[in-house]
This record gives C-alpha cells, sequence and structure tokens, in this order.
C-alpha cells in the first residue's frame, strides 16, 4: 500500500533513487554498520524521500490476496489536466507545450540512433 502511495506522491527520479537506497540500506544493515555515517546518509535520505508520501489507498482482501482498489493523497503529482490529451489548453497553466517533446524526443533517439548503426554494421 505505501509503494502505491509513493508511486502517486513521489517524483520519479527520486522514486528511481530511493530504490536503489534500499538496497543500500539493506546491505549495511547485513554489514552491520548500523551505527556508521554512510547510514546516517541512507537513513537521512530515506526519510527525506518520503516527505510528501501521504495519502489513502483503499485494500481487498479476497482468498489470500491483496487488491488495491484505489488511491488519493493530498499531495498526488498526477494532474489530469496536464496530462490529458482531450483538454485543450490543458498544459497552459504549467507552461507545457507538447510540441516541445519532440526536440527531447530526438535528443534521445540520438544514442539509440548510434546503438542501432553499431548493431546493423557488426551484423553484416
Amino acid at each position: 500500500a505505501h509503494m502505491d502511495l509513493e508511486g502517486i506522491c513521489m517524483d520519479r527520479e527520486v522514486k528511481r533513487i530511493s530504490e536503489h537506497m534500499a538496497g543500500e540500506f539493506a546491505r549495511l544493515c547485513y554489514n552491520g554498520f548500523w551505527f556508521a555515517p554512510e547510514m546516517d546518509l541512507v537513513r537521512n535520505s530515506v526519510t527525506f524521500s518520503q516527505k510528501d508520501v501521504t495519502g489513502v489507498v483503499k485494500l481487498e482482501l479476497y482468498k489470500g490476496n491483496v487488491i488495491c482498489r484505489g488511491r488519493s493523497s493530498p499531495n498526488a503529482l498526477y494532474n489530469p489536466d496536464l496530462a490529458s490529451m482531450d483538454i485543450e489548453g490543458g498544459g497552459d497553466n504549467f507552461d507545457y507545450n507538447p510540441s516541445d517533446a519532440a526536440g527531447f524526443i530526438r535528443i534521445n533517439a540520438v544514442r539509440l540512433k548510434t546503438y542501432a548503426a553499431l548493431r546493423a554494421k557488426t551484423q553484416e
């Protein structure tokens, strides 16, 4: 249930880094470094990442399974106006223009095109 709340309240990159921190936390515990300065760093980072995670998760229990039936939070990052393709001017309040994505997509595609060209060349 908490991970579901993290999914709607936490920024994608913060979630990615905090997932890495979970592994580091486990490693430090396993090796007995509970009072080490690096453990303080990890604990404080995890605590900081959770500051906006709050809300309600509705669960259903059925035959040994747990099913998430809904979640809500006052700190949810999802905004239907921004995500919708049906609302004209939906992103105007966020200074977002869908055409901005074209350059971003082209830049990120450069490495993929380079990789594909290299693969094609080595398969000849």
